[in-house]
């Protein structure tokens, strides 16, 4: 329809004209739907405070916000921020929190200052965190189950079946929670955690364990302690060093009671194992290790605004990173280019020039397509890639190998100097150079193979004279006389590998547009700085490594590493522990808090980090073992029979003990119905520390009531992964309830252990906690730090630094640049070869096809063959274990290595698909809430949603807001579901919601998902969104929301507030344990140290939990209004998704309002 011919149009003036009472007849608007009147302005009034002569309302606002003193606090939940905020005080009352807008004043040691760019700094978290400190979910007090109470007072009896049952540890959910003294509970917490030490212990011990069903494998760190079945979790990465990551000092601490328990010298003495943070989450990029082996890049969020081409791929930087995400849209400022790869148009789509849509989990698929583009154009950059990418190095076409020297030189020597970096700055071991050793290049100008070391890189490469063949094979005599294939590895890549994704293939494969995936390429290849930024839209699938090693092969190749601007960076995760480097030359960095040895703890206030004595006794672990019925990955095969895919460092222990802080840690767990059904009844001790209520409380043996940010008595340090911000503060509020500092709750249990066990050593490794001097342990911290070496607490807090409690940490550049030092200076990368790796040889990598980086479907989410690898490469030769490719089992789906091309993979089909389950489920964070923080805060819970009510006139609604699925419309309405309707989703039934569930029992009435489908158009058809971190549905909270005459979903005796009426995004999701994630051979840097090692690191190498690899059925469950009746009212207006009215099409075809030019 034309514009002129349109009956609903009107001018802009008329559009402004309408009487100060068309606001206040808002409410007619869902009654009126063909006016849109409610969008028309009031009549014009120059200046309204002169218009109005009553202003007595202003002293009502005014007095709002008089407060009587102010304080500054660090809002610390993981978001990665750790932004300063103003506390408002009146009365000794926080009534609100603002931005400090004082990151310009902050300087390092030697005189750099911050700049305005990083203010403000702040999010509406922030703001509103006063309504978690004062809010009704707070926990006031500590609280103990009844049913385990009884058990320790009976004297701990061990824990048969019937009296599993007895005392209700397979019923947790449906036991009281009652109050207890500090006092009280840290006794029975000690003597809790001696019993366990004691029962599981020995020869005794190992039979208990291996009776109770837990595999040999499982005792292989064990080492006849029963410490080792003690978990610690010290919340999310570095919110609080001193409080949170106390939980790791403490877990040292227990090698004194396992030498009291089994009467071992310190020398043998164990103590727990200590479970991750940032892997459990799925935040981390499990791929990076394999490329540079680091964690993650270290970059802060400014540095983005240097590009001139920002690629976001998972991520959504416009909406997620907060505080910090105006750096993006400075880049649109600055005339650099967005481009946004994702499944939806969604915030960042609608930011870019322009957006690739694309099939989930394909992104791997789309990237060596691009990269393909590249090489095939000759775009990549040949000088950068002979001097920083193993491109040049030499492999074996018949072992698959790295070409070693000695393979082919008779008495080979490795090269590398003691003298050089690899030793003396990176840490490097003797024995770990003898096992990666050196490698080989074809050069050009000898016309020979040679030898090189991980040390020549950059111009160090140069100085060999030497001209490295890029594209090249032949052959080479070895040793023996066998003719040996051999070639670099880009010829293996131009000439073999990315054959498989030609352009039409990759369109086919990914469902992307053909002209924009060359003009990605060509963007990538012509347009620097670039950079790839990617999140949990890429992290949070089975195979993330891949797609992760796929996302730096653009960059690679095009030469963009090293400078502002370029790279290839997560923003789910990163280092936070590896902020405080620990090296030779300085001291022993975050050890020095962590693993002082608790047999010889330094008295001396006054004693420097090297003066520490460092022994870590605890071991890392991933809490993803016990996320799958605490179990490793052991799966029968038909061609080796029992085989574990859980490499040996991975290996987890029983767990009989859980601790852990400030973390909602069993909402946040994939598959966490199975843990409460099935897994959590063989654990005997459950602690939650924690600030509010949750269902991790609510299903908890213990609940501690912790000081909040702005409650804390003593000093708490922070850094974070995405800004140069080391902070140091302690609250400005008094306690409001009866809780305690994170760090005095580990120090006062600790303490009662020395008193029942007879050791003062126990209260003397935390003499300065006890004492109130937290400053001691933060300025030894601080002292043995290579980011922090120079400052101490005093001079932070004394404002030296530009701002009383803030310092910038001392990184080489501002903002910091990733592999600054490796481009710059030729300093090697932290991998093998030196070089950034698109290839890997280590042997479980060959044997799982992943060799070469490649698309692999996933082993749930795809309508084809599970688990596929996509290819017809010869050099990439899988092990498929005999399992079939009828394997329906998920384990087996998990293990399976198939390799077929993309002609043949198009023409398979996956079991599940086939069976209804043929809707992908993405659950991308809010804005709204962090993780699962502020989930349930009322003004957050009210706008998380579209159906937020404080009145709650429907009350089925599960409290002011209801978590929500977003769906095409199309697709819901194909399935006969209308806007607003609730309906059931359900995943593969051989394991979800639980294993071995009954449709009748009421507990899976509990687990199965039921919430609102809400029409998003933005969706493709086979996608559906349902945002992570709601509060789950709990045994009391159904019975609350079911017998309750308003309907809350709120439990009874807890007062714990679901977000759902039943299940939980959970409910959809699994344990996967990735092979690729499990290895023990993958060689990288350690995580808080200058160092190396192979195999497991906590948050480094090790399970990155994968919630969006699941199919999901949907089915129709309510109508969506009033009562259950008929459509909601607001689907009726002809204004919302799929039931536009005449006048709302046109408004959205830009026809409703015509501008005249003397309007303008």
């Amino acid at each position: 329809m034309k514009e002129k011919d349109s009956p609903n149009t009107v001018s802009r003036r008329e559009f402004l004209k309408v009487g100060a009472t068309g606001f206040c007849g808002a409410g007619l608007l869902w009654s009126m739907p063909g006016s849109m009147y409610f969008l028309k302005g009031s009549s014009g009034i120059d200046n309204p405070l002169s218009y109005y002569p009553n202003r007595g309302w202003e002293k009502i606002y005014r007095n709002q916000y008089e407060y009587d003193e102010s304080f500054s606090f660090i809002c610390s939940p993981n978001c990665t921020h750790e932004c300063r905020m103003k506390g408002f005080k009146r009365n000794g009352v926080m009534i609100r929190s603002e931005q400090n807008y004082d990151s310009h004043r902050i300087k390092d040691l030697y005189g750099n200052q911050c700049t305005h760019a990083w203010n403000p700094r702040g999010c509406s978290n922030g703001f509103t965190f006063h309504r978690r400190i004062y809010g009704s979910y707070r926990l006031k007090y500590p609280l103990v189950r009844k049913g385990w109470k009884q058990w320790a007072d009976d004297g701990f009896p061990y824990l048969t079946p019937d009296n599993r049952d007895k005392y209700k540890f397979n019923s947790r959910g449906t036991d009281t929670l009652v109050k207890i003294s500090w006092d009280k509970i840290e006794d029975y917490i000690a003597r809790g955690l001696i019993n366990i030490s004691k029962t599981y212990s020995g020869e005794k011990g190992k039979k208990r364990l291996i009776d109770q069903g837990y595999p040999e494998e499982m005792l292989t760190h064990w080492h006849g302690a029963g410490t080792r079945t003690i978990k610690l979790r010290g919340g999310m990465g570095l919110l609080g060093v001193i409080g949170k990551y106390g939980a790791y000092r403490f877990n040292n601490t227990l090698a004194l009671m396992d030498h009291h328990v089994r009467g071992v010298s310190s020398k043998d003495a164990k103590a727990g194992r200590n479970w991750s943070n940032y892997t459990w989450h799925g935040d981390q990029a499990p791929g990076f290790p394999f490329v540079h082996g680091l964690q993650a890049s270290d970059v802060d969020m400014n540095e983005m605004r240097y590009s001139k081409l920002l690629v976001s791929i998972g991520k959504n930087l416009v909406e997620n990173k907060r505080a910090d995400n105006h750096f993006a849209a400075e880049i649109m400022e600055r005339g650099g280019k967005l481009v946004n790869v994702s499944p939806e148009y969604g915030p960042s789509s609608s930011k870019a020039d322009y957006w690739l849509t694309i099939r989930p989990n394909t992104d791997t698929a789309l990237l060596l397509g691009i990269s393909k583009l590249i090489i095939d154009n000759n775009w990549h950059d040949e000088k950068f890639l002979k001097e920083f990418s193993d491109f040049p190095l030499l492999i074996r076409k018949d072992t698959l190998k790295r070409l070693k020297p000695e393979e082919f030189i008779n008495d080979y020597k490795n090269q590398l100097s003691e003298n050089g970096p690899s030793f003396t700055i990176h840490g490097m071991k003797k024995e770990q150079y003898e096992s990666i050793g050196d490698f080989t290049v074809y050069d050009k100008i000898s016309n020979s193979v040679q030898p090189i070391t991980r040390e020549d890189i950059g111009e160090f490469i140069k100085k060999k004279k030497i001209d490295m063949a890029l594209d090249w094979d032949g052959t080479i005599i070895d040793k023996e006389g066998n003719t040996i294939e051999i070639c670099t590895i880009f010829w293996a890549y131009k000439h073999i590998h990315l054959k498989d994704y030609d352009l039409d293939s990759v369109v086919e494969i990914t469902h992307s547009n053909k002209d924009l995936i060359v003009e990605l390429a060509k963007d990538l290849s012509t347009i620097k700085p670039a950079a790839i930024h990617i999140g949990e839209g890429l992290n949070h699938w089975f195979h993330a490594v891949e797609s992760n090693r796929a996302c730096y092969l653009p960059v690679i190749l095009t030469g963009n590493i090293g400078t502002r601007g370029a790279g290839c960076h997560t923003w789910a995760g990163n280092y936070k522990a590896g902020l405080f480097q620990g090296s030779k030359d300085v001291g022993p960095g975050f050890k020095g808090w962590v693993a002082e040895d608790p047999f010889a703890p330094n008295l001396n206030p006054r004693a420097k980090a090297k003066d520490l004595k460092i022994k870590g006794y605890a071991m890392g672990e991933e809490p993803s073992y016990w996320n799958v019925g605490d179990f490793p990955l052991l799966v029968d095969t038909p061609k080796y029979g029992k085989r574990s895919f859980t490499g040996e460092t991975h290996m987890p222990t029983p767990t009989k003990a859980i601790w852990h802080n400030n973390v909602n840690l069993l909402n946040n767990a994939k598959y966490h119905y199975e843990m409460v059904k099935n897994t959590n009844p063989g654990i005997e001790m459950i602690i939650s520390q924690d600030i509010e209520m949750t269902a991790t409380c609510e299903y908890a043996d213990i609940v501690l009531p912790a000081n909040s940010w702005a409650e804390q008595q003593n000093y708490e340090l922070t850094a974070s992964c995405s800004n140069p911000f080391l902070q140091i503060w302690n609250g400005g509020l008094k306690p409001v309830f009866d809780s305690k500092d994170d760090v005095v709750i580990w120090a006062s249990v600790a303490r009662r252990l020395g008193k029942i066990l007879k050791d003062d050593r126990f209260e003397a490794y935390w003499k300065f906690i006890l004492q109130g001097k937290a400053e001691i342990y933060i300025d030894r911290l601080l002292d043995g730090s290579n980011t922090t070496k120079g400052y101490n607490t005093k001079d932070i807090m004394d404002g030296k630094y530009g701002e009383p409690g803030s310092a910038l940490m001392l990184f080489r550049t501002y903002p910091r640049i990733p592999f600054y030092e490796q481009i710059k200076e030729s300093v090697p990368f932290f991998t093998p070869t030196g070089r950034l790796q698109a290839y890997n040889d280590e042997p479980e990598i060959i044997e799982y096809g992943e060799n070469f980086i490649v698309h692999r479907e996933g082993p749930e989410a795809t309508p084809y063959l599970p688990n596929v690898i996509v290819s017809s490469n010869p050099m990439i030769r899988p092990d498929d274990y005999g399992i079939g490719l009828d394997a329906v089992s998920a384990e087996e789906r998990q293990v399976r290595n198939v390799k077929l091309p993309w002609s043949k993979v198009k023409n398979t089909t996956n079991f599940l698909w086939e069976n209804g389950f043929s809707f992908y489920c993405l659950t991308p964070k809010t804005r709204h809430a962090t993780h699962s923080s502020w989930q349930v805060t009322d003004w957050h819970f009210i706008w998380g949603n579209p159906f937020g009510d404080p009145y709650r006139k429907d009350k089925r609604q599960p409290g002011v807001g209801e978590h929500t699925m977003y769906m095409n419309s199309d697709a819901a309405r194909d399935l006969g579901i209308e806007d607003g309707d609730y309906v059931y989703v359900d995943a593969d039934p051989q394991n979800r919601p639980y294993r071995n569930f009954d449709s009748k029992d009421q507990f899976y009435k509990v687990a199965r998902l039921k919430l609102r489908c809400k029409y998003n158009p933005s969706y493709p058809y086979h996608v559906i969104m349902i945002k992570h971190g709601a509060w789950m549905a709990t045994e009391k909270s159904v019975l609350a929301h079911e017998s309750r005459k308003d309907g809350r979903a709120l439990s009874k005796d807890t007062g714990y507030q679901a977000s759902y009426r039943y299940g939980s995004h959970q409910s959809l999701t699994y344990g996967w344990q990735m092979p690729m994630q499990q290895l023990d051979s993958l060689f990288h840097k350690a995580k808080a140290k200058m160092g190396f090692l192979f195999g497991y690191e906590a948050d480094n190498h090790a399970i990155n939990t994968a919630p969006k690899e699941t199919l999901v059925k949907i089915t129709f469950a309510e109508k969506g209004g009033m009562h259950g009746k008929g459509k909601l009212d607001v689907v009726k207006t002809g204004y919302t998704p799929a039931n536009e009215n005449e006048l709302m099409h046109d408004y959205l075809g830009g026809n409703l309002t015509t501008i005249g030019e003397d309007e303008w």
